[in-house]
């Protein structure tokens, strides 16, 4: 792989992991009730999206899915229903003094809960379902050997993505103390749930 080649790539996935979306918030809500050791957990599930997003692109289901109008509609439709289950999750919470059952309220918080849950938003998310179908294809020279290439793109997303959300994770913890000693934790809910609900109406907004 060309350096300049992965230096492009490299500059287009650090703006899409800066960019504000479903996972970013949803990293955020992991980290101020979970902790940033539990929110490794959103990191891995959000990577894991995006690899599998990546190596359907390399074997042309990612061609199938920005070709044909149903596949790609289905899978909007089916992220933005889960970013409104989310939302209402985090709306329904209730104002409770103690953490843990604020954490309760919206879950347990196991790992395993924390990585199906990025998976799910992650795997639907059409800010990256475009990026695999439409652009990732660019970044690989057919010509060269593919296996080497799709391993340096895949690390580089994995360290990349993972990075990102474990900063917007420890942000959000660095705010807990704060917001729980103000009893205010059910405030950041109900505006994240609100946000959710936001980006669910715009996905399912646009053609």
């Amino acid at each position: 792989m060309q350096p300049e080649t992965w230096l492009l790539y490299l500059l287009a996935i650090v703006l899409i992991g800066i960019s504000p979306g479903p996972i970013a918030m949803l990293s955020m809500s992991h980290g101020i009730h979970f902790g940033k050791m539990r929110s490794m957990a959103t990191g891995l599930g959000s990577v894991s999206a995006a690899l599998v997003l990546m190596m359907a692109s390399a074997a042309g289901l990612g061609a199938i899915i920005s070709t044909s109008e149903y596949g790609f509609t289905l899978l909007k439709w089916c992220g933005a229903a889960y970013l409104v289950f989310l939302g209402i999750k985090l709306l329904l919470t209730k104002n409770q003094d103690q953490p843990l059952e604020i954490s309760q309220s919206i879950g347990k918080g196991t790992p395993r809960q924390l990585y199906q849950q990025a998976f799910l938003v992650g795997i639907s998310n059409p800010k990256d379902l475009l990026f695999f179908a439409a652009l990732f294809p660019q970044f690989i020279d057919l010509a060269a050997p593919q296996l080497p290439q799709l391993m340096i793109l895949a690390a580089t997303w994995a360290i990349v993505d993972f990075s990102f959300v474990m900063i917007y994770a420890s942000m959000a913890n660095v705010l807990a103390p704060s917001l729980k000693a103000s009893n205010k934790l059910h405030w950041f809910d109900r505006t994240s749930g609100g946000v959710f609900l936001t980006l669910a109406a715009i996905l399912i907004s646009r053609d």
